[in-house]
């Protein structure tokens, strides 16, 4: 698989959601230190799942199905507010990953950390799954059930208010170009909203061979609407100055619209489960060098019909990145005339 991150989707996404709420005010720089005329260059490795479960009443005969996405490695650049990288898969990165099937995939999974908002922009097709043998006990030992006619389609929008933003931010951890100085932590609430279809165009979602466990599951369609608002907390934990550990997490009471599908047989469900938005980092900050492992992430529990038990619907990201800070004698013409037009000017 060979992924593209295209740095004018994050510049165009950033632009609509430029409002007065999200303009900058000033931070306290005894908690974090920004670097108004610096350039961050990076580079990294990236991994993205997804991946989705089935329950069986009674959970007799759980079935777990996971995407094969490779290892990329990639570089990139951030400006003030704007960032654009690139990645791609490489051979040393994915050996042996073969065994498990083919997943051909467009995963674009957009983290935006605003000084007052942190928000999520997701926008995923996956094709091909495989499930485990711990997860499908059926196959022969060590072997892996493959599913190259099932495909995922994922697109959802989360935004969250971070309350003390004066002295918390994610962008030393997500975006390399700040150095977080003292612990702290925040208040975060908001709301998100997602759709997801997961589908086989050759048959049945469920294996013939467990289709028993599942009573009125004979369907190849199943796609979902959830939205809700959501509520959390993050803090940040600074060691000696430079060294962090960040965690969030965020509860979400979400509505779902659900629809199952095989042919004329359309079976709804509606009904309310949680949801989880999380986002952990840790690393080394400091004037000139950056060094962060992040994990960012949702989970959505949703119930089909016929079954009081939900399932569930995980998409990651976990990423490795070496970043240093270019101190810029005076700004960039044009460039940076044009992201504090866009952004506004922030004052540190």
């Amino acid at each position: 698989m060979i992924k593209k991150r295209l740095a004018l989707l994050n510049a165009i996404f950033l632009f609509l959601l430029h409002i007065n709420i999200f303009s900058q005010d000033s931070n306290d720089s005894l908690y974090y230190k920004t670097f108004p005329n610096a350039l961050t260059v990076r580079i990294y490795t990236v991994k993205d799942y997804a991946g989705f479960s089935f329950s069986s009443p009674g959970r007799k005969s759980d079935i777990t199905y996971r995407s094969n996405s490779t290892t990329n490695l990639g570089a990139g650049v951030t400006y003030k507010n704007l960032s654009a990288n690139f990645s791609t898969g490489f051979g040393f990165l994915n050996n042996g990953i073969e065994k498990r099937g083919k997943t051909t995939a467009l995963d674009l999974q957009f983290h935006f950390f605003l000084q007052k908002w942190t928000s999520d922009l997701l926008f995923l097709h996956y094709k091909g799954f495989y499930a485990a043998p711990e997860s499908y006990s059926y196959e022969l030992p060590d072997n892996y059930y493959y599913r190259p006619d099932i495909s995922l389609n994922l697109l959802g929008f989360a935004a969250y208010r971070v309350q003390n933003f004066e002295k918390f931010s994610y962008r030393s951890a997500f975006y390399q170009n700040e150095w977080i100085r003292k612990s702290t932590g925040t208040l975060l609430y908001g709301g998100s909203v997602y759709y997801e279809n997961i589908n086989s165009k050759d048959s049945n979602l469920i294996p013939s061979k467990i289709l028993g466990f599942f009573p009125g599951a004979n369907f190849s369609n199943f796609h979902f609407i959830t939205f809700g608002p959501g509520v959390g907390y993050a803090y940040i934990a600074v060691i000696k100055k430079h060294f962090y550990v960040l965690s969030s997490a965020i509860i979400n009471g979400n509505i779902n619209f659900v629809s199952s599908e095989n042919g004329s047989v359309n079976n709804k469900k509606m009904g309310f489960e949680p949801g989880i938005n999380f986002k952990t980092a840790a690393g080394y900050g400091g004037t000139i060098w950056n060094v962060s492992l992040s994990w960012a992430g949702n989970v959505l529990l949703v119930k089909q019909a016929n079954d009081p038990t939900a399932n569930i619907f995980p998409t990651s990201e976990v990423r490795l990145t070496l970043a240093r800070q270019i101190m810029l004698k005076k700004p960039i013409p044009v460039v940076s005339n044009v992201i504090d037009g866009i952004f506004g000017k922030e004052d540190h």
